[in-house]
Formats: structure tokens, C-alpha cells, sequence
């Protein structure tokens, strides 16, 4: 799931504009939920008190809308 998020992400902002986590649910048929849950993973938040990789940025506006943006290609094209 987190090398299909990170493609997704780099074909509808390859310049690593915010994208809207409701439009990138619709692009993989997953819930925002789901989405959000998975790019957690790969942000720098830290889990269990180990840092993320901090290879995508999320950020909730005031209104409670999500987005995400790719800060980092994954290396070698292997899933984080």
C-alpha cells in the first residue's frame, strides 16, 4: 500500500503540491481513513516512539480537511 500512495501521490502532484487525502482516496478506491493511517506511517510523526521516515508531509487545514505531499522519492523504488 505505501509504494501505491507514494506513485499516487507523485502522478497528481509531481511537484510535491498538497494533495487532498479525498481525492486520493477516489484515485485508490480506499477510505480517508485507511489513507491516513498509512501516510502516518510515512511521515516523521513517531509510532511506539520511533520516528517515521518522513517521506510524505500531512496537514489538517482549520475546516478539518486533510492533505498530503511527497517530500521524498522512496529509495531504490522499494516500498518504506
Amino acid at each position: 500500500m505505501h509504494e501505491q500512495l507514494l506513485q499516487a501521490l507523485h502522478e497528481l502532484a509531481p511537484g510535491g503540491e498538497p494533495v487532498a487525502l479525498t481525492r486520493l482516496a477516489k484515485r485508490l478506491d480506499q477510505r480517508v481513513s485507511v489513507l491516513l493511517r498509512e501516510l502516518t506511517a510515512l511521515s516523521d510523526a513517531s509510532l511506539g516512539g520511533v520516528p517515521g521516515p518522513g517521506l510524505v508531509r500531512l496537514a489538517c487545514d482549520d475546516a478539518g480537511r486533510w492533505t498530503a505531499a511527497i517530500l521524498a522519492p522512496p529509495h531504490n523504488g522499494d516500498p518504506p
